[in-house]
């Protein structure tokens, strides 16, 4: 296992003892989460780019605005369901 000096300044340092007692967590256990996250940021691409270069955007039929007006949809579908 390899050791870690890191300086922190005053604000720095309030910050991690304060995540620290919120998340109930040691400072190692902290500050390893936080490299593990940034980490698995950097290697992250966003969901848009990730879904054109599988072909799924586009690929899909139905109302290309489901997820920002979807009580709309199903309020139709239903009433639809109903009559029919």
């Amino acid at each position: 296992m390899k050791m870690l000096s890191v300086r922190l300044d005053d604000q720095e340092a309030a910050a991690l003892e304060a995540l620290c007692a919120t998340l109930g967590l040691s400072r190692s256990e902290v500050v390893k989460r936080a490299i593990c996250d940034l980490a698995l940021a950097a290697g992250r691409r966003p969901f848009g780019q990730a879904a054109r270069e599988q072909g799924l955007i586009g690929c899909f039929r139905g109302a290309p605005d489901l997820g920002e007006r979807h009580q709309k949809h199903l309020k139709r579908a239903l009433r639809a369901k109903v009559a029919g």
